[in-house]
């Protein structure tokens, strides 16, 4: 699809003797959304904001060398072996070795007279670069003003890495005006290195507005507009994400030390076998270690690192590289709590910057991005209950009334039952109209469309048979819970939530054993299942059909009873 944008001017930075003045530039074409106020600690703003454009032009996806200018080369010495073996004589010989003598002289000289061209174009490579920025990337960052703090999201090239930076409002000074709303914001390369300069003897005025710093002439505004071929799932990485946030992560409390001591090992060694992966060993009450593969060395963490969980785990993750972008925010940390979703899946990193938040959510590995068609349908864990078109609004006005709020508090106000209210979420986060704040626990307004939210848009994502038929293991969970070839042998209520174990027999036939871990906040913990498909893939490449046909079943038990419950 086309998404279109359109800047009243470009963002920049205006650095003076006392005073720096930042602007972004925001798309005109969305919601009105602006903030104005007085930076009170720039040097931690500055620092968060380099952070969050690392992970913007990052790309470490595998890239094969490219080898055209050796397989000329050789060509070329086939070449001239093959022309050599027709000169038996000596002197023949001879001339052809001051022949080539004489030719490799020519190529210097002509490096030489070219040498103020390749210059040239080489500035004009770098000019295009950075002025034509949305050829480069996909997405413009996200900026989104709340009634208590501005955030930024933000994909890294390779599509492999989420951040998001939240700003509380007691950074500031001083906030003369904001209204919330969400908007892309132009974040140029130029205006990214103009950042760096931010100083904390400079009184630094932050500003989010459409004009930006623009460039006036007479009797005309000035514009920037640009329009991105995007394909249709472009903005399936948002529902990953919060699809992932919102199960039932492993948290794990670091201290800032813990984590340079596992990037300085990293920085200072470098592999080229496998196996590379960071691996975290969790034992119930005792301090957490993280082994590095393929060295086995062991770092063991701070004694405020204490694993809380009730039984051992082993959780391997990949992709470690792309820690590094951390590294300049160590310094500043306050302390970082690490979400983990099970062996191979994401991981998620949640730095405390005191009135900043920064989040960093890494895929399973680097080629396993967020929004390719190949990864992981975690959405699919997070449905719950069959929910109206009417509900949906009902849950997306009341969002969009109070900004931000807990599942149990929306759930108040729109006199729908608990899972009702999460299910109604659980929809909105997955078409880009709110999202889940790990850091805060609460759920946020956050529309990723210029298009208003409607009934009939609420009818399309709640379209039970047109939303699972996106997988072919949500379809045939549908109909395995439709036929009744599932069955909950056992639904025990414990302390920590739900423990389901049951049968479900697939389309070939054979009865498998699936089991599922649910919080008391109905987040998937745990699943497993003895079939073929989870065998070879665990939760990598989604759940199969039998984790979600029991997902299914104890959801139907949990409508019947949230219905005679009420909330």
């Amino acid at each position: 699809m086309i998404v279109q944008f359109q800047y009243q001017g470009q963002s920049g930075i205006l650095n003076g003797l006392r005073e720096t003045q930042v602007g972004f530039a925001t798309n005109t074409l969305r919601e009105l959304a602006f903030f104005k106020g007085v930076l009170g600690q720039p040097v931690v703003f500055r620092e968060a904001l380099a952070a969050l454009h690392q992970v913007v032009v990052s790309d470490l996806k595998y890239k094969p060398r490219d080898r055209f200018a050796f397989r000329t080369w050789l060509e070329q010495q086939d070449q001239q072996f093959l022309a050599s073996l027709g000169f038996k004589t000596k002197d023949a010989l001879e001339k052809i070795e001051k022949l080539s003598e004489k030719l490799r002289e020519l190529d210097r000289l002509r490096e030489h007279r070219m040498k103020l061209f390749y210059d040239a174009r080489e500035q004009y490579f770098q000019y295009v670069l950075q002025h034509e920025y949305e050829a480069n990337y996909l997405f413009d960052p996200v900026i989104t003003v709340h009634p208590d703090e501005i955030s930024f999201e933000a994909f890294s090239k390779d599509e492999s890495s989420y951040a998001r930076l939240a700003a509380k409002y007691s950074l500031f000074d001083k906030i003369d005006s904001f209204e919330c709303g969400t908007t892309n914001i132009d974040f140029s390369a130029k205006l990214a290195r103009e950042l760096e300069r931010m100083r904390t003897y400079r009184r630094t005025t932050f500003d989010i507005a459409a004009s930006g710093f623009t460039v006036t002439t007479t009797g005309a505004g000035s514009h920037k507009e640009k329009k991105i071929d995007l394909p249709e799932s472009w903005v399936q990485g948002f529902h990953q994400v919060h699809s992932v946030m919102s199960l039932g992560l492993t948290r794990i409390h670091l201290d800032p030390m813990d984590l340079f001591n596992l990037l300085r090992f990293l920085h200072s060694h470098k592999v080229k076998r496998s196996p590379r992966a960071l691996r975290f060993e969790l034992q119930p009450n005792q301090r957490v270690k993280a082994v590095i593969e393929p060295w086995e060395h062991v770092i063991e963490f701070s004694e405020r690192s204490v694993f809380e969980g009730a039984k051992p785990m082993s959780v391997r993750t990949w992709g470690r590289e792309r820690l590094k972008v951390l590294a300049r925010l160590i310094p500043i940390a306050k302390s970082i709590d690490l979400y983990l979703a099970g062996f191979g899946l994401p991981s998620i990193y949640v730095l405390d910057l005191g009135e900043l938040t920064f989040t960093l959510a890494l895929s399973g590995w680097t080629d396993n991005d967020w929004t390719g068609a190949g990864s992981a349908k975690f959405d699919l864990l997070s449905r719950r209950l069959s929910i109206g078109p009417s509900e949906v609004m009902s849950i997306y006005e009341t969002l969009k009334k109070v900004r931000f709020s807990t599942d149990i508090s929306l759930s108040n106000e729109t006199g729908l039952g608990l899972e009702k209210t999460r299910s109604g979420l659980s929809y909105l986060c997955q078409v880009g109209r709110g999202m889940y704040d790990l850091g805060g626990k609460v759920y946020r307004h956050r529309e990723l469309f210029a298009d208003p939210f409607t009934v009939k848009e609420a009818a399309k994502v709640t379209n039970t048979s047109k939303v699972e038929d996106q997988t072919p293991q949500a379809k045939a969970a549908r109909q395995i819970f439709v036929k009744g070839d599932v069955f909950l042998t056992a639904r025990r209520k414990v302390s920590t939530g739900y423990k389901l174990s049951g049968s479900a027999k697939g389309a070939d036939g054979l009865r498998v054993r699936p089991l599922l871990s649910l919080d008391l906040d109905g987040q998937v913990t745990e699943a497993t299942c003895s079939c073929n498909y989870y065998q070879a893939h665990g939760l990598t490449k989604g759940p199969c059909e039998h984790i979600l046909s029991l997902r299914l079943a104890h959801m139907a038990k949990l409508e019947t009873e949230d219905a005679k419950g009420g909330n």
